[in-house]
């Protein structure tokens, strides 16, 4: 008797169920002080809280830079999720400042962090 609502690899299902207690677990974490922690300094070191929140959104990345002109501009885009898939702009806005970028990126990943947090 098998039962067919469960993922045949049980590892996909204990990883998702270890990755959306984490979430849960960040999300009381951010704080205006954390974000302006990030935006002052994207790059070096950082708060333990703030060291955890972004090593949880280096684990599975969907955001990341991609320099339209070489160390110049900087645009966020959305990793594609499917092999073979082109990644896609987020949008129009082009940064010139790298902080400022990767800023944008950790926003990016916040919005989707605490979106991800509504209804159960």
């Amino acid at each position: 008797m098998t039962n067919t609502s469960l993922p045949a690899d049980r590892q996909l299902l204990v990883y998702a169920r270890f990755n959306e207690e984490l979430r849960a677990e960040m999300r009381p974490l951010i704080t205006e002080d954390l974000i302006e922690e990030h935006r002052r300094r994207p790059l070096g070191q950082h708060s333990d809280t703030l060291m955890r929140l972004l090593n949880m959104f280096r684990r599975a990345p969907v955001y990341a830079l991609y320099s339209r002109t070489p160390c110049r501009e900087f645009q966020v885009i959305r990793l594609p999720v499917t092999e073979g898939s082109n990644p896609t702009p987020i949008d129009d806005v082009v940064y010139t400042d790298q902080n400022e970028a990767l800023h944008a990126v950790f926003l990016r990943n916040l919005e989707d962090l605490m979106r991800s947090g509504g209804a159960k």
